[in-house]
């Protein structure tokens, strides 16, 4: 078996692993590992698969993978939150196990044939786009190394030179030797590409690391004297209305600061709400209510916003004035860290719907929405009380005011010992954290209840009715309580931020990706409404996918049982010719060279006939129209016989 074959096996088979670990599914590193070792041996003739069968494999993968393995693959991986994306990597990997299977058996000193060429490019494409957990990445010289993925280019490196170096593969192998010596920094590099290339692919991949940080929400807020390099783009929620949605989704509150600067939720007892808890609508879906205790804002309609998660969590996150929570879960909870989570189904779409209302209540009054941390002092107090006005409203307008005129940046550089004093005495510029923290406790210091909120601001708009919240819009806002008990939402963070966004603008094929996506699943959830509907499509798809596939299949089959009936013909006319001649047989001669090279003792009658019958064979054997070609090539033949076997 030549080398290159055999690297080229050992090459799927690494990826097979590559994706198996990513994945989370054990099944694919042994079948791949298996049909990778099958295809190199060549035991079974398997046809090459056209364009319509690629479109069969790639449509099924898709099909199967948001329909099956959503529901079997394990809880939180790759596989089970991004189903469809799973599908077509998968089927990318199918198709060039393949393609390995289908390939000719080869000989040494030959370039790399088309079928391996594809192979290695699809192949270090996934490896190089797919993360891999952190379980799998070891640490060289102070640096996080990807082992698999260096060998998967070491490999392919080895398959590209193995057959046309044969002789001398040795000393090529030195070549590779500086490759070995920079692993940790090729590995870096490798790192920081891959976020912002996933980045602009939208949600396809699993999220890779490098310079791309995810910014998402944290049910434990920490302020940090140095933040984030580039925060990710990476989808976390769609949301669809009819009219333009509140701007925030809160993910939780947080009431108390502590000395490390994190801050950290109010002491209560968990919390579940069940099935006796809901009403059910006439959808099925379960209706619970949320307590609302926003100031109620005039005439604004109640509004119904639906969202989808995107992400590998089950936080829910609401408007601030959501008086009800609707889905199809049979229950949710409230954890210690204040955040609400829904319990799915297994497999089922991560939604929910918010409703919301201006029926709300005043809410208790509580000391620790008071509460100032260890480290307040008299000149964090001095310069709180410079906001203070005749009422509150007025204080709370100071308070507003005094730091969205100040600059944003996620580059911080405060002093290590008083990063707070820093910020807030020496106003420097900060993000969102910093400065809903800052506004919260000099409100407290006015006697002012305040809290910080956690959650995502949305504004970026897909469509009319779509919005689509990434991991960099994750946000800290403040909410304030009035002398009645009810809370107001101010947002202290300078409209600077805009130049934030602006600087991290979604690339075009992730908003196509979320645009089209969207619609897609709003058509799926309409067609999907009635269950027996949904079962008839599911089964009808994988059956017509299956009868598109064995149909094709059995097409090419057949076709190419035509073509090497052809062969066997065009062979035999050849074989007849040598053998009718006494020519001796040389696999490497044309039909041209023997015409140039007939025996000198040959008659002058016989080398004609014999040249006329090699110039027809040489003009007709690749003829388009092959059976007139081999007609009259036969023909040719036999008047060339006539005349040499006199």
């Amino acid at each position: 078996m030549p080398l290159g074959q055999i690297f080229l096996s050992v090459f799927l088979a690494l990826e097979s692993l590559h994706l198996g670990l990513s994945m989370e599914l054990t099944i694919v590193v042994w079948l791949g590992a298996g049909l990778s070792v099958l295809g190199a041996l060549k035991l079974v003739q398997v046809e090459r698969p056209t364009w319509g069968l690629t479109f069969v494999l790639l449509a099924s993968g898709g099909f199967l993978g948001n329909q099956a393995l959503e529901d079997w693959a394990l809880e939180g991986s790759w596989a089970q939150t991004n189903g469809l994306g799973a599908g077509l990597v998968l089927s990318l990997l199918t198709y060039q196990l393949w393609l390995f299977a289908s390939g000719e058996k080869t000989s040494t000193h030959l370039a790399i044939n088309r079928n391996a060429q594809t192979i290695l490019v699809l192949g270090l494409i996934l490896i190089l786009l797919i993360a891999l957990p952190e379980q799998v990445i070891v640490q060289m010289f102070g640096a996080s190394v990807a082992i698999l993925t260096i060998a998967a280019i070491l490999l392919a490196s080895l398959t590209l030179m193995a057959d046309r170096c044969a002789d001398y593969l040795f000393s090529r192998l030195l070549l590779l030797l500086p490759l070995f010596l920079v692993v940790p920094l090729l590995g870096l590099l490798l790192s920081i590409g891959q976020g912002p290339v996933i980045a602009a692919l939208g949600d396809m991949f699993p999220s890779g690391g490098g310079s791309f940080t995810p910014t998402g929400f944290s049910p434990r807020q920490q302020l940090r004297a140095s933040a984030f390099l580039q925060p990710s783009n990476r989808a976390v929620m769609r949301a669809t209305t009819e009219d333009r949605p509140n701007p925030y989704l809160v993910g939780n509150r947080l009431v108390e600061l502590n000395e490390d600067l994190v801050w950290l939720p109010l002491e209560r007892p968990l919390l579940a709400l069940t099935l006796f808890d809901a009403s059910i609508e006439d959808s099925g879906q379960l209706r619970f209510e949320m307590s609302n205790h926003q100031f109620p804002a005039g005439n604004i309609p109640a509004q119904r916003i639906d969202v989808q998660s995107l992400a590998s969590n089950n936080f829910v996150f609401m408007s601030p004035n959501t008086s009800h929570l609707i889905g199809r879960f049979e229950a949710v909870t409230r954890n210690a860290a204040n955040v609400w989570s829904p319990i799915y189904d297994r497999g089922a779409n991560k939604r929910w719907e918010i409703e919301t209302s201006n029926d709300s209540v005043p809410d208790t009054f509580d000391e620790i929405n008071l509460q100032l941390p260890s480290f307040w002092d008299a000149g964090l107090q001095e310069k709180s009380e410079g906001f203070l006005a005749s009422d509150n409203q007025q204080t709370v307008y100071n308070v507003l005011n005094h730091f969205i005129n100040r600059s944003y940046s996620l580059e911080t550089n405060f002093d290590p010992d008083q990063p707070f004093h820093d910020f807030f005495e020496n106003e420097q510029a900060a993000y969102c954290f910093w400065f809903a923290t800052g506004a919260t406790l000099a409100l407290r210091a006015n006697d002012i209840p305040a809290r910080i909120v956690g959650g995502y601001v949305i504004h970026e708009q897909l469509s009319d009715a779509m919005w689509v919240v990434r991991e960099r819009d994750a946000h800290s806002w403040v909410e304030w309580q009035d002398a009645e008990g009810y809370w107001h939402t101010i947002d202290p963070t300078p409209p600077s931020i805009a130049s934030f966004f602006d600087g991290y603008q979604s690339s075009q094929f992730s908003v196509l990706y979320h645009r089209v996506s969207g619609q897609w699943q709003k058509l799926i959830d309409a067609v999907l409404a009635n269950e027996l509907m949904a079962d008839l499509i599911r089964y009808g798809g994988v059956l017509i996918l299956l009868f598109l596939f064995v149909r094709e299949y059995r097409r090419i089959q057949g076709r190419q049982k035509k073509l090497d009936s052809r062969t066997v013909r065009w062979q035999k006319v050849w074989q007849r010719f040598l053998s009718s001649a006494k020519l001796p047989v040389n696999e490497f001669w044309t039909a041209g060279t023997y015409a140039e090279n007939l025996p000198a003792e040959w008659p002058i009658a016989r080398i004609n006939a014999a040249r006329d019958f090699l110039h027809s064979y040489k003009l007709l054997r690749f003829s388009n129209d092959d059976e007139l070609a081999l007609a009259e090539v036969e023909s040719s033949l036999d008047r060339c016989l006539q005349v040499i076997t006199k």
